[in-house]
């Protein structure tokens, strides 16, 4: 598979040989350079972020041996990671996997650890391994907090004020949970417009599992669309206190109270256009008031819905990536079954229809170069002509 040299390689080395008028952007474990580039490359996210100004951009490296990263932010960034499923996904046998957003990059990232405070309102976070989002003792509002591309995410909120507007989108893996709040605290814990969508979960990897806790103040309220959770004891797990929710066009092998007990505090969350293995009987997903369009007790034990589960192979070559497998076949059910919400317009369910597709391998949305070709390590003619693709990963 050819190598792929990321955009932000290339316009870091250009930002960091130019004057800088607008944001910034920093490297933390970059090797490719003969010596790092003061004010632009560290070895730590967090001195990375310190340096940084509200706008910048800190993208982080894999390293031949895994690195865990961690930091507490208290000011807007947007912090990068390579993205997911690499390596040992591109080459199974002698033939490529069939999945163009495939990275053949050296070496991983541990995890990453992002503690949001005061003053991070408005961050984002793609293309990271195992990454960890928590509020601590945070009495005002964090709010606009975006996630994307991720693969094992977890996010909790501990004793933190409002937060309104966070999305994770286009992950693979996801658990949130709003933990019990310590008596010395008083303040409003509401999470307000919380949204859960395009992602996927499979016992193997992670599933998608949200918790929200109790509240002193205030009301929860959240959507969870276009997800997709396999597995025979996997899926969709849901403990939502009873706050207003929907659910809507996600593909979930699990999605009952039956075993597993997987579905808990859901009185007022509406399922709308949902696929399920799970029957209908003493089911929320049927009785709850305002849920339709929900398709019960499907079997998933063949290729019927996606291109590669739960079969993902042709004799010893592996067809698909991870992610990839989860696309619908050209035949699936759930090809138009769902609904855009608010609208009549139709979509596929699960996490590659809806209005923000999943993704392929969590390639952060920036511009990549897959092909870099010159005559020569240094020009020696002239013209000295330099061959070049580029893609756009949005």
């Amino acid at each position: 598979m050819k190598k792929i040299l990321s955009l932000i390689v290339i316009t870091s080395f250009i930002l960091a040989n130019m004057p800088q008028a607008n944001a910034t952007i920093r490297r933390v474990g970059f090797t490719a350079s003969a010596s790092p580039i003061v004010g632009i490359d560290f070895t730590t996210l967090q001195d990375a972020h310190n340096a940084a100004v509200v706008g910048d951009t800190i993208q982080i490296y894999p390293n031949t041996t895994p690195t865990s990263y961690s930091a507490t932010l208290n000011k807007r960034l947007v912090i990068l990671g390579p993205g997911y499923f690499y390596n040992s996904y591109n080459l199974n046998t002698t033939s490529e996997l069939t999945n163009a957003g495939l990275q053949n990059l050296a070496g991983g990232i541990g995890s990453v650890s992002i503690t949001v405070g005061v003053g991070s309102s408005g961050s984002l976070f793609a293309g990271h391994f195992n990454l960890y989002v928590s509020t601590s003792n945070v009495p005002d509002s964090l709010n606009n907090i975006t996630i994307l591309r991720s693969r094992g995410v977890s996010v909790n909120w501990d004793n933190s004020g409002v937060c309104n507007n966070w999305v994770i989108s286009q992950c693979y893996g996801v658990s949130t949970n709003q933990s019990a709040y310590g008596s010395s605290f008083t303040g409003n814990r509401t999470i307000t417009n919380f949204r859960v969508e395009n992602c996927v979960g499979e016992q193997s990897y992670g599933s998608i599992n949200i918790r929200i806790g109790t509240s002193p103040v205030g009301i929860s309220s959240g959507q969870i669309l276009n997800c997709t959770a396999m597995g025979s004891q996997s899926g969709i797990l849901l403990s939502l206190n009873n706050q207003a929710f929907v659910v809507q066009n996600c593909i979930s092998e699990n999605l009952t109270t039956g075993y597993p007990s997987n579905i808990s505090g859901v009185a007022n969350t509406v399922f709308i256009n949902n696929i399920t293995g799970s029957a209908s009987a003493n089911n929320p997903v049927f009785t709850n008031p305002g849920s339709t369009g929900n398709i019960f007790s499907r079997d998933f034990s063949n290729n019927a819905f996606f291109v590669g589960y739960p079969n993902n192979t042709s004799g010893s070559t592996t067809l698909n990536s991870p992610d990839a497998r989860f696309q619908l076949s050209a035949t699936s059910p759930a090809k138009l079954a769902g609904i855009i919400p608010g609208t009549t317009t139709a979509t596929d369910c699960g996490a590659y229809g809806g209005q923000n597709p999943y993704k392929p391998s969590g390639i952060p949305a920036v511009p990549a170069f897959y092909r870099l070709n010159a005559p020569s390590s240094s020009a020696t003619t002239s013209p000295y002509t330099i061959t070049f693709s580029v893609r756009s990963n949005n």
